[in-house]
């Protein structure tokens, strides 16, 4: 090229590399709708649960308040785990756009790829030149291991995607802040703490493998400071205070569940996932051996043999070899993200590509610097060697065409069909079309799998949601009166199948109350069967007309149980609830239940319709040929109102002499939360939380909590006094993550029940949860003074007061609980 000839200006530039980057995401695009478009089996478990969780947030932002605090937290409560939010925001508008399902939730991936692209370019031109962040791009493009993540679909490509941009931002912050301008400073600061923000709400253990620069940033910081300059230190501050601005309206709601999952993560990863320890030579070469295969292994040889050669043809000639034009100080920066987060990685117990890939585009990034430095007269052929070399790495990564160039193991459309999900909800969704009903999910193999029917459930209208039984083996046969669907399945039962499992099929398969409705072959051999209750705990029908006075009631005796029947205007019965008292001569009875259990779902029906509405549910105080009782029932609404409801038929109600048959009648929620009070009172917290598990997997929305803590308001405001009532509200507003109310309940059974150290303990749980320790350590430091000695709770009091004191900074305090 004439040197003397005009150069392109830098808006040209910037025309041509942003052209040469759509195109390459463009053609990124055409290649996963490919793939898409051949592959037809349902997903798996993680990726199911992310579908689902994907669906419900689209819902959720499909009719937005943003000024409604309710509409905020049913946003973040779709994501209440170590997943955030952010993936699944991203997806909603291409959920949109082509339709809820798990294709379009994989063709969304195309967005964080071009966000990944861009990020690519960005840090590639950064440190070297625009001809290296245009290679970086390429072969992130053409990486196999990202190819694979973008037709699938996890996290693990958006966490990337994000943490690449995040890595971008914080090193202009770091090297282009520097430019004068206080404007320009603050910029990059608040950009970077943005990028910091998506992190987290990406998956926030992302933000560990960004600890060697953070730590870097802060030091700098500190010592700016000592030495009088104050405003990195105040930029960081900003940048910090904006990431957790953005951060803190999820983490509050989510931050004990995002703890806990963690740790579960953790936990399963070490049972069921295999692992290289630190300890070993093999675990630390694990990632370093894997990585080139990531990228392309016969790429990233082709990419240093074709750098190696040129570099010992410059130093012949005498020629720079330093990696860039920009200083040393640039790089060593640059490789503190992927040298710490490696570290991280080395360092886990559990061992796997996905953990790795947020480094695999530095590695590309690497390379491109590596194939823009060579400008020997034999380049062009050698790039046009390495394009080839990356798309032929692609193709047969995706489709198995051509050649194996990459090493990485392939990842191909799998063209199988005949997996039942959309048929076993249909079913069910037809036989119950106006609630949300739950089925029990026994099998937990790949392609059957509770986290893939919820997801079908959610795509057919949020009517049918899919759980998997959980809990000991002596638990097995109490689940037959929590739910009315199981769906049972022959041959393979996945990694998670255990005797438990086996025995909860055996109970269904032989018990008189269930019956088989449906069953489908499938592509592995063996069968899927689909039982229910033989007759329905709950039953929706429209009614032609309404009838007369607006609401009408009927009760009847069942054997253990009580049937209700309720007519009336759909919108006075969806959300409400109904007090039922019963009295005789010798005592009284409660049946307070939620109307249809919470689950109506009447968005279907005519506004001003009318609806019948039968529900069976267990009693489990009452008695064979118990009575003469009279009822009287009180309907309350959404709105908080009250009224009186009459019995269509006012007799009093004698229950037959015969005994409940065996799992004929469902649980009653609220009678079973309402329970759980005394073992709160008590200080029984283990059986406190299985109970709380147990009824949290029958009731997929939890709704059976509003509805108590509606009834539990209603009772005390007849009787202020009953502790049993006050405790079953404290523990409803709990577990409904209403911590303040929560606070106001155990503050008043700290004054209505002051000798009972477990209200007190409540009370420091609750306002630990709503980071306020110094509240948290009176409550716990008075139930340490009148506890017994002998208090099995003793243990978790003394545990709390320790993290209470921590979060105080009162380590004298914290030490001294810490000995025995």
């Amino acid at each position: 090229m004439d040197p003397r000839a005009p150069q392109p200006s830098p808006r040209a530039l910037n025309r041509r590399d942003g052209l040469v980057l759509l195109g390459l995401w463009l053609a990124c695009l055409t290649l996963d709708l490919l793939w898409i478009h051949q592959h037809q089996a349902p997903p798996s478990w993680d990726q199911g649960d992310h579908l689902s969780r994907a669906l419900g947030i689209w819902q959720v932002l499909r009719s937005p308040e943003p000024w409604s605090g309710g509409w905020w937290q049913q946003l973040w409560a779709q994501a209440p785990s170590y997943r955030g939010p952010l993936s699944y925001a991203a997806a909603a508008p291409v959920l949109e756009l082509l339709g809820p399902s798990y294709r379009s939730a994989m063709a969304a991936n195309g967005l964080f790829n071009g966000l990944l692209l861009l990020a690519c370019y960005g840090q590639g031109r950064q440190l070297h030149s625009r001809s290296a962040g245009l290679w970086s791009a390429l072969f992130a493009a053409a990486a196999p291991a990202l190819l694979n993540q973008r037709t699938d679909y996890l996290i693990d490509l958006s966490l990337t995607a994000v943490l690449t941009g995040s890595w971008w931002l914080l090193s202009q912050r770091r090297w282009r802040g520097r430019q004068p301008g206080p404007q320009r400073l603050w910029l990059w600061s608040l950009l970077a703490g943005a990028g910091l923000a998506a992190v987290f709400l990406t998956r926030p253990t992302g933000l560990v493998l960004l600890w060697l620069p953070l730590l870097w940033l802060l030091a700098t910081a500190l010592g700016a400071a000592r030495a009088g300059r104050w405003h990195p230190l105040q930029h960081l501050m900003g940048a910090t205070a904006l990431a957790w601005a953005l951060c803190w309206p999820w983490f509050s709601q989510n931050w004990l569940t995002i703890l806990s999952t963690i740790n579960n993560a953790r936990q399963w990863g070490v049972a069921y996932q295999e692992g290289l320890e630190a300890t070993s030579l093999e675990g630390w070469l694990y990632y370093p051996r894997l990585l080139p295969t990531m990228a392309g292994v016969t790429l990233v040889a082709l990419v240093l043999g074709g750098s190696a050669v040129a570099a010992i043809g410059g130093l012949r000639h005498g020629a720079d070899l330093r990696p860039g034009p920009q200083p040393r100080g640039w790089w060593v920066w640059w490789l503190s993200f992927p040298l710490g987060g490696l570290l991280v990685c080395v360092l886990m117990s559990t061992k796997d590509f996905r953990f790795v890939l947020p480094l695999l585009p530095q590695l590309c990034i690497a390379l491109g610097v590596l194939v823009a430095r060579v400008r020997q007269r034999w380049a062009m052929g050698w790039r046009l060697a390495l394009v080839a070399v990356a798309l032929q790495g692609a193709l047969w990564n995706q489709f198995g065409w051509g050649m194996d160039l990459s090493g990485f193991p392939p990842h191909r459309p799998n063209p199988e069909r005949g997996w039942p999900l959309e048929a076993i909800v249909g079913r069910i969704r037809h036989t119950s079309p106006h609630q949300l009903s739950t089925l029990a999910v026994l099998p937990d193999s790949e392609r059957l799998n509770a986290f893939n029917l919820e997801a079908a459930g959610r795509r057919q209208g949020f009517r049918v949601a899919a759980r998997q039984t959980v809990g000991r083996l002596e638990q097995a046969a109490g689940n037959l009166a929590r739910f009315d669907w199981f769906l049972l399945k022959g041959g393979d039962q996945g990694v998670m199948s255990d005797e438990r499992q086996a025995r909860q099929g055996q109970l269904v398969q032989t018990s008189q109350a269930f019956e088989r409705v449906g069953r489908w072959p499938l592509p592995d051999g063996s069968s899927a069967e689909l039982f229910r209750r033989r007759q329905l705990s709950l039953e929706v029908q429209p009614l032609a007309r309404c009838p007369r006075g607006g609401l009408r009631a009927d009760l009847a005796p069942l054997p253990g149980g009580l049937a209700v029947q309720l007519q009336g205007p759909a919108r006075s019965l969806q959300g409400s609830q109904l007090v039922v008292d019963l009295r005789s001569a010798t005592g009284s009875l409660r049946a307070d239940q939620a109307i249809g259990q919470g689950l109506l779902r009447i968005g279907a029906l005519p506004r001003n319709g009318c609806i019948a509405v039968r529900q069976r549910l267990a009693l489990p105080a009452v008695r064979p040929g118990a009575g003469p009782y009279t009822a009287t029932l009180e309907l309350l609404s959404p709105s908080g109102q009250r009224q009186a409801m009459a019995l269509t038929n006012p007799d009093p109600l004698q229950w037959p002499l015969a005994a409940a048959e065996p799992d004929a009648l469902a649980e009653n929620r609220v009678l079973a939360l309402e329970a759980l009070g005394e073992l709160l009172r008590r200080g029984q917290f283990d059986p406190l939380f299985d109970q709380i598990g147990l009824l949290n997997q029958s009731d997929p929305d939890q709704v059976y909590l509003a509805d108590a803590e509606a009834v539990l308001r209603a009772r005390l405001q007849r009787d202020p006094a009953n502790l049993n009532d006050l405790y079953a509200l404290a523990v409803a507003q709990a577990l409904k993550r209403h911590a303040g109310d929560a606070a106001i309940s155990l503050r008043q059974l700290q004054r209505l029940d002051p000798g009972n150290p477990h209200a007190l303990l409540g009370l420091g749980v609750v306002e630990l949860y709503r980071f306020r320790p110094w509240a948290a350590q009176a409550a716990l430091d008075q139930a340490a003074r009148i506890i017994p000695s002998g208090d099995p709770t003793l243990p978790t009091l003394n545990t709390l007061r320790i993290v209470a004191s921590a979060l105080r900074l009162d380590l004298r305090q914290a030490l001294s609980l810490l000995q025995p």
